[in-house]
């Protein structure tokens, strides 16, 4: 018996297709190479998010070709299945050239074949799950896995969504939320979401009609959208600052007042992991509903609000509950106490300690 995993390990990450995904495995090599200075890979999809973002932290990147499934026609399953056979030999010639102590799978389709290359090459897995539902690839590859680290799971055994440091701060003051004018920051993910984009600013426009006074906007719009989110408020009168993509968001979040955001893994673990309260607005077409669920298991323990999209359709009632929202100062604040309380969000550092306490 050993450690399963120790600071001089060679680890290979793999994972992708949202920032769920990536962004956690990200955070778990720089982590690890900042530790010990230890090799550190990632393997993806050629083209990818993550193949951009293990770029730009300078993590030695190797494409691997995979294929989607869910929400495929059964022509397209049956092409995802090829892609994910046809990706084993490229893996096991990854691992090879690798050759990691342990790899580490975050979700997403392009894990399956390296962690079946790994179990073919008798070198240990450990899977993340960060969303309430468990993704099919998760779920499939489970009993493969030497250990699956459940976000929700935290304690002495480790858990959480592994993020960067200075994104799980200091517990919330209640000043922040007494101060005037309040601050909103919409964000749909880096992408954007053109839901989002086209009916909050209507939304925001209502609220002229209630007793909310001045309120500062901030807007990520994602790049496609830019123009018109612009135009959109500027069409309703309001002044706001709208940007394609706002880099180093995590940053911003302990000055907001409130976020409207969409229900991801990773956006959820930064806004918890900051303390700031948010109305959720779940992509309503994601794998499983799993956003879905990430927002009602939140709403339900008082760590934020509940929105469907299609709710969007009534601006004017969005807009008397968003009053009634910005106008409970208390409310908020005790909201973003609860929100705090409950984050998945947990340093990648810290992350690795618990894992160093596995052992096979």
């Amino acid at each position: 018996m050993g450690a399963l995993y120790h600071a001089g390990s060679r680890l290979l990450v793999t994972g992708g297709g949202t920032g769920g995904h990536v962004i956690p495995a990200i955070e778990i090599a720089r982590a690890h190479r900042e530790r010990a200075n230890a090799p550190v890979f990632y393997a993806g999809g050629d083209g990818s998010l993550e193949a951009r973002l293990a770029e730009r932290a300078r993590i030695p990147f190797f494409p691997v070709s995979s294929g989607g499934f869910v929400g495929k026609s059964l022509s397209g399953k049956l092409a995802g299945l090829r892609k994910m056979a046809g990706g084993i030999p490229s893996a096991i010639k990854v691992l090879t050239e690798s050759h990691p102590d342990l790899v580490i799978g975050t979700g997403g389709y392009v894990q399956v074949p390296v962690v079946l290359a790994a179990r073919i090459r008798g070198i240990p897995v450990v899977l993340l799950e960060p969303n309430r539902v468990p993704g099919l690839a998760n779920r499939l590859l489970r009993p493969l896995a030497v250990r699956t680290v459940v976000a929700g799971e935290q304690g002495q055994k480790g858990g959480g969504i592994p993020v960067a440091p200075g994104v799980r701060g200091p517990a919330p003051l209640p000043e922040r939320f007494f101060r005037n004018p309040p601050k909103i920051l919409v964000m749909g993910g880096s992408q954007g979401a053109r839901a989002i984009n086209r009916k909050i600013p209507e939304i925001i426009g209502e609220l002229r009609n209630t007793s909310v006074g001045p309120i500062e906007i901030l807007h990520q719009s994602g790049e496609r959208w830019l123009e018109e989110t612009r135009e959109s408020y500027r069409n309703l009168g309001l002044s706001a600052r709208v940007e394609g993509f706002l880099p180093g968001i995590s940053g911003l979040l302990s000055a907001q007042t409130l976020v409207i955001a969409r229900a991801g893994a990773m956006t959820i673990a930064e806004l918890t992991g900051s303390g700031t309260p948010a109305i959720y607005i779940p992509f309503p077409h994601s794998a499983g509903g799993h956003q879905e669920m990430n927002a009602l298991s939140l709403a339900k323990e008082g760590g934020g609000w509940f929105w469907r999209e299609d709710r969007l359709e009534d601006p004017a009632a969005c807009a008397k509950d968003l009053a009634r929202i910005l106008m409970g100062r208390e409310e908020l604040f005790a909201t973003a106490r609860n929100a705090w309380r409950l984050s998945p969000a947990v340093p990648a550092e810290e992350w690795l300690q618990a894992l160093e306490k596995t052992v096979i």
